[in-house]
């Protein structure tokens, strides 16, 4: 009998799926521009690409990470390194915030000092009214983010890849559960309570768990053919626009693209094959994407502040100093790291 032929080996870096986030993050500011001015159009439920970010975490980390953490890297060694990655984003999301903060008089400016300092260590707010954290909206997926990749190093590494795909789809269950309850899948955005702590959980673990499924599959040698590259990066704007038009309510549509449409999608990316002369580029907007997603809502909303309109001039002008801000913090902050190093088995 032959051997069949090995597995396609992985790319050590696939830019395809840096393009898929900063595509993402796009989205995101679209969403929140319409949230701020009231524009309207199609990218209404840009906050369903929240979940994506989950579920790149999941993928990447098992094709990239996950023998690693096998091979003796502790739990806590693993989150502080993660920390130490995502923390410039924190910094400069509620760096930014915390200016805006002071000029509007928000409180007293050591009430807004203690605040910051809050902020800066990722501990959230535990008021039970407002953002997770007080000044910057979308730092709150970055607390998750660590959660997961706590538990990932903890527990999920462990756990066996047919059992990975029960677990996500225990995770699914109970989205659907949750969303139901709240009426569309934006879980996670509010300061807890003592009632609502655990919402965000089934939307950071569903998307979370199926990634590193996927990426197992993926790492352990599953191909399919892929679509054109240039289709495969336009479908998440495709769907992502088509999701309102759709016969569906808010809570049916929600889910209908976290489960079913984002983790093909996903894989579709994975496996289209952009030409190299795309690679610096899209690797660029990968990174670019990181500071666009943590100052962008400050920026929209002091914008209108300022202005005293929301026209949409106004709103051009506000998307525009949010990418030449952001272009900025990514040429003067680092959002890079060293690879995690992997103790050698005893």
């Amino acid at each position: 009998m032959e051997t069949p032929p090995p597995a396609p080996p992985h790319s050590p870096r696939m830019f395809q799926l840096d393009g898929l986030r900063g595509i993402a993050a796009f989205m995101i500011v679209f969403y929140h521009l319409d949230i701020v001015y009231g524009i309207g159009g199609p990218f209404q439920r840009g906050y369903l690409f929240v979940d994506l970010f989950f579920l790149l975490s999941g993928f990447v980390l098992a094709v990239s990470t996950e023998k690693k953490l096998q091979s003796g890297i502790g739990a806590l060694e693993f989150t502080w390194a993660r920390f130490k990655r995502l923390w410039p984003l924190v910094a400069v999301g509620a760096g930014v915030a915390v200016v805006r903060a002071f000029y509007i008089g928000m409180a007293d400016p050591l009430t807004l000092l203690w605040w910051l300092a809050l902020d800066l260590v990722m501990l959230p707010s535990l008021a039970g009214a407002g953002p997770f954290y007080r000044y910057n909206g979308p730092q709150w997926t970055l607390f998750y983010e660590l959660l997961a990749n706590f538990l990932h190093a903890a527990v999920l590494k462990r756990v066996a890849t047919n059992l990975m795909l029960v677990l996500a789809l225990i995770m699914g269950a109970w989205l659907i559960h949750t969303v139901g309850r709240q009426g569309a899948d934006t879980m996670g955005v509010n300061a807890p309570t003592w009632a609502t702590w655990w919402t965000a959980l089934p939307r950071v673990f569903w998307s979370y768990v199926l990634g590193v499924w996927i990426g197992r599959k993926y790492r352990d040698g599953l191909r399919t053919p892929g679509l054109p590259w240039w289709l495969a990066l336009a479908l998440p704007i495709i769907g992502i626009a088509a999701v309102p038009y759709l016969p569906l309510g808010r809570v049916a549509g929600d889910l209908v693209f976290v489960i079913a449409f984002l983790p093909l999608m996903m894989w579709v990316v994975a496996m289209s094959q952009p030409p190299a002369a795309l690679k610096a580029p899209l690797e660029w907007l990968g990174n670019y994407s990181l500071p666009l997603y943590c100052v962008h809502l400050t920026v929209l909303v002091w914008t209108k502040e300022l202005a005293g309109s929301n026209s949409v001039g106004v709103a051009a002008l506000a998307v525009g100093i949010a990418l030449v801000l952001s272009w900025v913090f990514s040429k003067v902050v680092s959002f890079a790291s060293k690879p995690t190093v992997a103790k050698g088995q005893a």
